[in-house]
């Protein structure tokens, strides 16, 4: 088969703040099937560090804007015309969207719908843009798959007729994520945190993964209990994040956040491996992967009480209510106070599976 595949979203990907999900389901896709032919679509001329099995060819479609408009172009005339060229027998739309004007059979990959909860950070004219065109995505796919059983209840509420053409397809944890011995958690340590111990939070800097309350959370833990534990948040900066990073010089404790924007995977699988514990504050994400990173770490996890967390890391993890942010701040003291609550936390811990199922993405 000639399958398409609409990439551009991988440009986006890194280790922090997506997981490198898009990609590494891609690459493993093609690397199981050599025998198919793969046309990857980008909206701009990818990095040549970006490498690729040989049974893909890449298309370089380029995108004039970031506008709703020049999206809607985009996806419903150049890459359709594109798509013509190649002479498709399948198309995956692999940022939870595909072109409605194309006749090829698209199978939709949908990875986040933040959007359907009103998340902070992204505009009301392209929360309007992405629902008013799901249903019609949904639709028209002959296929539709998610990354979570998170995701399957999100759709199911959503568009109901969903449910007879709807597959979970749960991502794999990369294997770098493991336990780390004594001495190599104290070079972790000495690397990132000045030696002492830190909480982690892994995700970009985005007013969607609530580092506000965090940041506030923190403060009351140093107050209350005068320790010289550090933050640590690893993710790259935005736009939509401007406020909290612009905040950040005037904040009390600002020598004890550490601000870690482009770690690579060894790199951020150390970083989680050798902390005290991750804060996941995140509430509306598709996929909580830095959960499944901690849970594959034996690392502690406390997080803001959300559905993907719930899945992720069951009764292993410590949540907090949403509602009371002096929450957060109290269970982070407890858990840094109560070594028997942690340990209890790390014996509850249900590590994920192995390999994802790449044939769920081409196979009916």
């Amino acid at each position: 088969m000639r399958i398409g595949v609409n990439a551009s979203c991988v440009l986006q990907d890194t280790p922090a703040d997506t997981g490198n999900i898009i990609r590494d389901l891609l690459s493993g896709l093609c690397r199981s099937h050599p025998e198919h032919q793969f046309i990857f679509f980008f909206d701009q001329a990818p990095p040549a560090a970006l490498q690729w099995p040989e049974n893909v060819t890449t298309v370089v479609v380029p995108l004039a804007g970031h506008r709703s408009w020049q999206q809607y172009l985009w996806l419903e005339w150049k890459l359709v015309s594109a798509i013509k060229k190649q002479q498709l027998d399948l198309f995956l739309g692999m940022d939870g969207k595909i072109p409605l004007r194309s006749k090829v059979p698209a199978h939709l990959v949908i990875s986040d719908m933040g959007f359907l909860h009103g998340v902070a950070g992204i505009p009301v004219s392209r929360q309007r843009f992405l629902k008013k065109n799901l249903v019609r995505y949904i639709r028209q796919a002959k296929k539709v798959i998610v990354l979570s059983h998170t995701l399957e209840q999100d759709i199911l509420q959503y568009a109901p007729d969903a449910a007879a053409k709807l597959r979970v397809l749960l991502p794999a944890i990369d294997s770098s994520y493991q336990p780390l011995q004594w001495e190599d958690r104290e070079d972790v340590k000495s690397t990132y945190a000045g030696s002492v111990e830190y909480f982690v939070a892994v995700g970009s800097i985005h007013p969607k993964n609530n580092l506000m309350p965090l940041l506030k959370a923190f403060s009351a833990l140093k107050r209350r209990l005068h320790s010289n534990m550090k933050l640590l948040l690893v993710g790259s900066e935005t736009a939509a994040g401007a406020e909290i990073t612009g905040s950040l010089p005037s904040y009390k404790y600002r020598n004890d956040v550490v601000l870690i924007p482009d770690a690579d995977q060894a790199s951020l699988a150390g970083i989680v491996a050798g902390a005290y514990a991750l804060v996941y504050p995140t509430r509306f994400a598709g996929v909580a992967m830095p959960v499944y990173a901690a849970m594959q770490c034996e690392v502690p996890v406390i997080a803001m009480e959300g559905a993907a967390a719930r899945e992720a890391g069951g009764d292993a993890v410590l949540y907090t209510d949403p509602e009371n942010l002096e929450d957060l701040a109290d269970k982070m003291c407890l858990l840094y106070k109560d070594e028997e609550l942690r340990s209890r936390l790390l014996g509850k811990i249900k590590k994920a599976g192995g390999t994802a199922a790449f044939d769920a993405l081409i196979i009916d």
